[in-house]
């Protein structure tokens, strides 16, 4: 938990988008995070205001349901 507030204070996530909580990046210039309902957003890294947060899941069990691999 430390490590994920230290991630969203360095990306000023309280001051550009309050409200949500950044939990991964892609790599490629956004961040996954929650919302206070527990949706799961992606947000731009650049220009990151919650106007343009793109809503992927209503859940982090519904994003995790996405990835499972059938064996």
């Amino acid at each position: 938990m430390a490590e994920i507030t230290c991630n969203n204070a360095d990306i000023q996530i309280q001051d550009c988008a309050p409200g949500f909580v950044a939990f991964a990046g892609d790599g490629g210039g956004e961040v996954l995070a929650f919302d206070a309902s527990g949706a799961v957003f992606l947000l731009p890294l650049v220009g990151m205001e919650p106007q343009y947060a793109i809503k992927v899941a209503d859940s982090f069990a519904e994003l995790e349901a996405r990835f499972e691999i059938a064996i």
